[in-house]
């Protein structure tokens, strides 16, 4: 049971990197007596630099991450985390905080490694079970953090200044444990027989995932032709990057000319970048509703919303649905809730409504983006999963680093309107999918016609 062994590790540092209790409170640190922020230096000036620090590091990220095999990616996003902490109680000006805040961006696009090395280091067949201890371990944490905040903060055991010190701890410890991992001999492109020489069996596998595309079957096999006949000298930097590239762009292009791989892909994308821009701004919001005395809950919020996305993203894998057919029809409603959501937000004052607002939306998000996943994991070849995934995201971060842009710091709109703003986005990508659903219902009633018409038994198609 060796790889339950590896599992177990990778998800021990996973549970602690996520434990980060002062997050649920940051906002409020920020702009409380112990930093006397103003909420648009912490709106315009401190935030957006994570996004663009992790839009700018991501894929990079990933393909050093694969050349340098995993494990030191892994200790590197300990140390941004360790580094980030450790500026955020000790700095005193904007600088200081923008500087803590690009660690974190690095910290973030260096979690490519945590959720890609089980990948390299177990057989395939363990993919599945692999993949939901490394997301279990990470609600986990998040879980764990939001409890022991709001439980802290509301007894007066801590405050918000010394929650720091436990999220530093933490990433102390997951750095400390990241050490032990065992080390990466081989990886997915750079240091993988694959590289070397494409063997037939995975042609036949890639072809067999899109066995309806033939003009690409044709492109696969023409480019392992190209590959073969004009190899360098095996062993070579050089000739590992060239064939580690052959292998990064058939994997690319075998992706991407799949239309259930481009629909979902553009689903997970879209989402994710809208989640990403409420989860940071929402305690922004949350505070401009808070009267002065009130307790804030927001340690509370944060567990709820792990929990409860944690039973749904697991239940979502086990009920049998036809996402083919009707996932469409589903992106759309959830869209539209997502969007309802988002401009109820925007003009209520009532703090409760906001909470209760942002738990449904975050379980929604996590329970589409796993179906998102598993979509494309379909459609795709098992080695080329860390790099969909990863430029999935990278589209994702790339579309919020320009939202950010221009919603925030140009426009430099207030957090109300801000979210009025992600309100109509999440509209507009429930137009988008209410489209694809007609053109995918009328379809299937094309198909329905051909079967009736030429007798055909539905099962052959």
């Amino acid at each position: 049971m060796y790889w339950l062994k590896i599992s177990c590790m990778l998800c021990m540092f996973g549970c602690f990197k996520d434990f980060r209790p002062s997050e649920s409170f940051l906002t409020d640190y920020l702009t409380g007596p112990w930093k006397n922020f103003t909420a648009d230096q912490v709106n315009h000036e401190i935030y957006p630099v994570t996004t663009y620090c992790y839009s700018l590091t991501l894929i990079l990220m990933f393909l050093i991450t694969d050349f340098i095999r995993y494990k030191p990616i892994i200790i590197l996003c300990g140390l941004s985390g360790v580094i980030t902490f450790l500026l955020i109680p000790l700095g005193r000006i904007v600088l200081v905080l923008q500087i803590s805040k690009f660690f974190f961006g690095l910290f973030m696009s260096a979690e490519v490694a945590y959720y890609t090395y089980i990948y390299a280091k177990v057989d395939r067949v363990h993919y599945q079970e692999v993949t939901s201890h490394t997301k279990a371990a990470s609600l986990f944490g998040r879980s764990m953090s939001g409890i022991v905040a709001q439980l802290t903060a509301s007894f007066h055991l801590l405050n918000y200044h010394q929650l720091n010190y436990l999220t530093l701890s933490a990433f102390i410890i997951a750095t400390f444990w990241s050490l032990f991992l065992p080390s990466v001999g081989h990886s997915i492109y750079f240091h993988s027989d694959k590289c070397d020489d494409i063997s037939d069996d995975e042609e036949n596998s890639n072809a067999t995932v899109q066995t309806t595309n033939q003009s690409q079957q044709v492109l696969s096999n023409s480019r392992k032709s190209r590959d073969k006949s004009s190899k360098t000298k095996p062993g070579t930097l050089f000739h590992k990057i060239k064939n580690a590239y052959a292998l990064l762009w058939k994997h690319f292009v075998l992706a991407y000319t799949n239309y259930r791989v481009i629909k979902w892909s553009a689903w997970w994308a879209l989402s994710t970048c809208g989640y990403l821009m409420v989860a940071t701004y929402s305690q922004l919001l949350w505070q401009t509703a808070v009267k002065p005395g009130d307790m804030i809950y927001n340690g509370a919020v944060d567990f709820a919303y792990a929990i409860l996305g944690a039973v749904m993203v697991f239940s979502v894998g086990k009920i049998p649905f036809n996402w083919v057919r009707f996932g469409d029809p589903v992106c759309s409603v959830f869209a539209f809730v997502e969007g309802s959501i988002l401009l109820m937000s925007s003009y209520s004052y009532n703090i409760w409504a906001l909470y209760a607002g942002y738990i449904v939306f975050g379980a929604i998000y996590h329970t589409m983006v796993t179906v998102a996943s598993f979509e494309v994991a379909k459609c795709i070849s098992d080695d080329s999963h860390g790099l969909i995934f990863g430029v999935n995201i990278f589209l994702a971060l790339l579309l919020q680093s320009l939202l950010t842009l221009i919603v925030v710091n140009t426009i430099m709109l207030d957090i109300r309107q801000q979210f009025l703003v992600f309100s109509s986005y999440f509209m507009a990508l429930a137009m988008i999918y209410i489209v694809l659903s007609v053109i995918n219902i009328l379809r299937y009633r094309r198909i329905a016609n051909f079967v009736e018409i030429n007798g055909i038994n539905q099962r052959e198609i």
